[in-house]
C-alpha cells in the first residue's frame, strides 16, 4: 500500500513538471495615492495571467490562459483564452474563447500594459477576448484577419442571435515591444444588437441597433525609442437617438535610458458627446530578472494622482 501511495506521489510530481514546463505566468499590481481624503489610497491586484500553451503538432496548438476578477472577494479566477491555434497552408484559423484583433498590435506598440490600457480597451470599444472563431492571413510584410465572435466579450455569456465581425489590416512589424521596425494599419467591427426597452435616458430607442467602431494606427521603434499613436471612432445607433459618436485620440513613447531604466509617456484624448484628457508619465525600473517597478504620476482631467506600479513575470 505504501508502494502505491509513493507511486502515485512521482506520478503527480512528473506530471507537475511537466506541465509547469508550459505555464507562463504575470501578474500586475499597484498602489494607488489620489490626493484626496475622501477617497481610498489602496494597494490593488490588476491581473493575474496564467498562461498554458502546448503544440500539438507542426500545425495545431491549444493556449488556456486564466485571469482574476480583481472586483470580487475573495478573487475569482476565470478564463480569457481556450482556443486552438490550427495552421493551413492559407493561413491559420483559431477556435473558441481568443483574444480580439482590435487593439491587440495597439497594445505591442504601447508595449506597457501593466502600466495602463490602450485607449480602445479603456473606453470599452471592443473586448479584449471573445468567444468564436478567427482568420489571419499573413504575405510579406501585409497582415489581415477577420473574426466572427458572439460579441459578450468573455466576462458574459452570449444574449442574442448577433455576432460581431471585426476586420484588422496591417503593414509592417506587428509587435514593436519585441523588435525595431514600424507598423500601420485599421480596424473595423460592426456588431448588431437589440434593445427591448429604454435604458438609462429616454433617447435610447428599442429595437435592433448597431455598433460601429472604426480606428487607425501606426508605431515606430528604433534602438532604444519607441512611439505610437492612434485614432477610434464609435458609432453606436442605440444611443442618443443615433448621434453618439465619440473619438479617441492616444499618443505614447517609451525611451530606454539604460537597461534597468526607462521612461515612459502616454497621453490619451476624447472629444466628441463627451471632452476629457488623460495622461501619464512614469519612470520605470527592472531591479532584477521578471520585475518591473514603475513610479509614476497620472492627470486626469485636471485630478493628479500618485502611484507605483509593479509587473511580476515567470
Amino acid at each position: 500500500m505504501l508502494l502505491h501511495k509513493k507511486w502515485h506521489v512521482m506520478l503527480l510530481i512528473a506530471f507537475s513538471t511537466l506541465i509547469a514546463q508550459d505555464i507562463k505566468g504575470e501578474v500586475f499590481f499597484d498602489y494607488t495615492d489620489s490626493g484626496d481624503s475622501s477617497k481610498v489610497d489602496e494597494f490593488a491586484l490588476k491581473r493575474v495571467y496564467l498562461t498554458f500553451s502546448k503544440s500539438i503538432s507542426d500545425e495545431l496548438s491549444v493556449t488556456i490562459q486564466t485571469d482574476v476578477d480583481t472586483n470580487s472577494s475573495p478573487k475569482n479566477i476565470y478564463l480569457k483564452n481556450a482556443k486552438v491555434d490550427w495552421k493551413t497552408l492559407d493561413g491559420n484559423i483559431v477556435i473558441g474563447l481568443q483574444g480580439m484583433n482590435m487593439f491587440k498590435v495597439q497594445e505591442g506598440n504601447w508595449g506597457k500594459r501593466y502600466l495602463d490600457k490602450t485607449i480602445m480597451d479603456r473606453f470599452k470599444y471592443s473586448s479584449a477576448a471573445d468567444m468564436g472563431i478567427g482568420y489571419y492571413h499573413s504575405k510579406d510584410k501585409f497582415h489581415g484577419s477577420l473574426l466572427m465572435t458572439n460579441g459578450a466579450g468573455y466576462k458574459k455569456s452570449e444574449n442574442d442571435s448577433h455576432k460581431k465581425l471585426s476586420l484588422q489590416f496591417i503593414y509592417g512589424n506587428t509587435n514593436l515591444s519585441k523588435s525595431d521596425g514600424f507598423n500601420v494599419g485599421a480596424v473595423l467591427s460592426h456588431e448588431p444588437y437589440d434593445r427591448d426597452g429604454e435604458v438609462g435616458i429616454p433617447e435610447e430607442p428599442i429595437g435592433e441597433h448597431t455598433k460601429k467602431v472604426f480606428g487607425l494606427f501606426g508605431g515606430y521603434a528604433k534602438n532604444n525609442l519607441r512611439v505610437g499613436v492612434e485614432w477610434n471612432q464609435l458609432e453606436d445607433s442605440g444611443l442618443l437617438d443615433g448621434n453618439y459618436d465619440n473619438n479617441l485620440t492616444s499618443v505614447y513613447c517609451t525611451y530606454v535610458l539604460n537597461p534597468k531604466q526607462t521612461l515612459v509617456a502616454k497621453h490619451d484624448m476624447v472629444s466628441g458627446n463627451k471632452d476629457a484628457n488623460y495622461a501619464v508619465v512614469a519612470m520605470e525600473f527592472a531591479p532584477t530578472k521578471g520585475l518591473v517597478v514603475a513610479p509614476n504620476v497620472r492627470s486626469n482631467d485636471g485630478t493628479t494622482m500618485l502611484g507605483v506600479n509593479f509587473q511580476f513575470q515567470f
